[in-house]
């Protein structure tokens, strides 16, 4: 593989990867959203302490998705610099969520992001989510439950 190649690749699997993490949350799988982190991983948000480790991050999302009937979490475009074995990214995101109240919020913000080459593929070392707006919303229109997922991507995330 050239070099240009493999650039392109690991620039491919790495937007796959923040893909698969969205895919997740809106699954409402905890387990998957947490292995698309590093063993050691670290998600640092909101001011919050750090959360460290796939055991801790995987309690984290566990809570984070029982809170909520569903959530809707969009990745938009991001920028990715590579750097050998590590690398560098920016992710816009944008979600919505209903919680079993039927109330909703809306969030708007950015992870900035360390991502590592471990021997299963590319994971993030360190997610930093700041926030740009976060606010109460309400979904008057018709509300479903999560839909049922036909098949899984293969092995982005395993």
């Amino acid at each position: 593989m050239s070099p240009t190649e493999k650039k392109v690749s690991d620039e491919l699997a790495i937007r796959n990867l923040a893909a698969a993490y969205s895919d997740a949350v809106n699954r409402g799988s905890p387990e998957d959203m947490a292995a698309v982190y590093a063993e050691d991983g670290v998600l640092s948000a909101f001011g919050a302490p750090d959360v460290v480790g796939r055991a801790a991050l995987k309690a984290t999302f566990t809570k984070v998705i029982a809170d909520h009937r569903w959530i809707f979490q969009m990745t938009h475009s991001g920028l990715v610099e590579l750097d050998g074995d590590t690398a560098w990214c920016r992710w816009w995101v944008s979600e919505h969520a209903l919680r079993p109240d039927g109330g909703g919020t809306e969030f708007k913000g950015i992870y900035q992001d360390r991502v590592v080459r471990t021997a299963a593929g590319w994971r993030f070392a360190r997610r930093l989510l700041q926030a740009v707006y976060m606010g109460r919303t309400t979904f008057p229109g018709k509300t479903f439950e999560r839909p049922a997922i036909e098949s899984r991507p293969p092995a982005l995330i395993r």
